[in-house]
């Protein structure tokens, strides 16, 4: 093993160690290393240690296996452990494991394979039989549905459940729309906003084409209890209007086509994903953290259906206009003068409230979303408790702005919101999970 510091420099440390997988979500590593030279190398630790928010004190790691792969360990912030006889005990957690691959069972298509553990339950189509014979007798039977294949922007995505049930295989060719590195990041966004779990692949294979694979090994979430509330399908895949593979379909459509500001492709997950998963995260939280979440997410939403440019409101110039003279000829105090002034200024714009108004106008959302929205935003974001425990009126609150949660972004990826399930995901009290 070794630890280097910045690109192209001798190792800072180098010996021998162990990297231990500990779980889904956990890897983690120990290193027994002689430093190339100890006042640097303590020097370094100890810059480290200060501000471990600057990435060019950041170490990484490197390690070689017994039988002779090499592997990246990515960027690590080593803790120093006992120092005996020159040999440095540094541990620490690690983001993930990198390798190259070659050969004649790496694919030859310019294509990525993903593993999802556990397994990831989606509907599938195609049925997978087994059946076990002894002395050509059958003696076991089983049926289960194996496989699916969809197609989007060019390329062909498969999903395959292994036999044993343990993991979900997603491979899928590449295309001018669904590029490496950006598509391994892509796939398992729709799957984080359908299902409202934070999924992310276990393994990931880059294959480039010509027999050259590389394969990282990255930490899974765990699932979460209680967060159907967080799914674009109300945590049932099975009976989505329109089909899961359609939203499926759409939602990487949009993640794919959009831009960052440069006009460029953006690995980074998609606004509405990063959204989703504060939704996600929140649904372990308090009912008072849920409400918050789901009135702010509404109103990114709606902010990115508005656009980019301020929209004009309502009111007619002219009116707004003799008001602001008349307020800039008042005599008064000039701290209200002040105010008023501003407010007015807020008024030439659309404001988020009235922008759902024209929404439920159209039919795309409904009164009660509005209402909901508008009650719990206006509550919770100035500090007003909800109730810990269930009501029969406040959940349907929390079940209406969740509805418009999930309206909102079938709008903006184009789907007929009107085709929106009614959400029925039970609600749970605090202190009673």
């Amino acid at each position: 093993m070794k630890m280097i510091g910045g690109d192209f420099e001798p190792p800072v440390f180098a010996g021998s160690g162990r990297i231990v997988i500990k779980s889904f979500t956990e890897i983690e590593y120990r290193m027994y290393a002689t430093p190339s030279d100890s006042a640097d190398a303590f020097k370094r630790l100890a810059k480290q240690q200060k501000d471990p928010y600057d990435t060019s004190n950041t170490f990484r790691l490197f390690a070689t296996d017994i039988q002779g792969t090499e592997w990246a360990a990515g960027w690590t912030n080593p803790q120093l452990g006992e120092t005996k006889t020159g040999i440095w005990e540094l541990w620490g957690e690690l983001d993930s494991l990198l390798t190259s691959a070659s050969g004649r069972w790496v694919s030859q298509l310019s294509s990525v394979e993903l593993v999802f553990q556990p397994e990831v339950r989606v509907p599938v189509e195609k049925a997978m039989v087994t059946v076990t014979t002894l002395d050509d007798v059958e003696v076991e039977y089983s049926r289960r549905l194996a496989k699916q294949t969809v197609q989007v922007l060019g390329s062909e995505i498969e999903f395959f459940r292994t036999k044993d049930g343990s993991a979900l295989w997603v491979t899928a060719t590449s295309s001018k729309a669904l590029p490496h590195p950006c598509t391994e990041n892509w796939l398992s966004e729709p799957l984080r906003i359908l299902l409202g779990q934070l999924i992310f692949p276990r393994l990931v294979a880059r294959n480039f084409g010509d027999g050259r694979a590389q394969v990282w090994l990255r930490p899974s979430p765990r699932r979460f209890i209680d967060s159907g509330i967080a799914s674009l399908v109300d945590g049932n895949p099975f009976e989505s209007k329109p089909d899961f593979w359609t939203l499926y379909g759409k939602l990487l459509e949009h993640v794919a086509n959009t831009r960052d500001e440069g006009g460029h492709l953006n690995s980074e997950p998609h606004l509405i994903t990063r959204l989703y998963e504060e939704i996600i995260q929140a649904t372990q939280g308090s009912r008072w953290v849920l409400c918050l979440t789901l009135a702010s997410v509404a109103e990114g939403l709606a902010k990115l259906l508005m656009g980019p440019t301020p929209l004009k409101a309502d009111f007619v110039e002219k009116d707004l206009s003799a008001l602001r003279d008349h307020t800039q000829t008042w005599d008064g105090d000039a701290r209200l003068k002040r105010r008023i002034l501003d407010e007015l200024t807020r008024a030439e714009t659309k404001t988020v409230s009235s922008f759902l108004g024209d929404l439920r106008q159209g039919g795309a959302v409904t009164a009660a979303n509005v209402s909901a929205w508008r009650k719990l935003r206006n509550s919770v974001m100035h500090g007003n408790l909800v109730s810990p425990y269930s009501t029969r009126e406040e959940d349907q609150r929390i079940l209406d702005l969740a509805d418009l949660v999930h309206r909102l972004t079938r709008v903006i990826v184009g789907i007929d919101a009107r085709q929106q399930p009614i959400l029925g995901s039970g609600l749970v009290s605090e202190g009673h999970a």
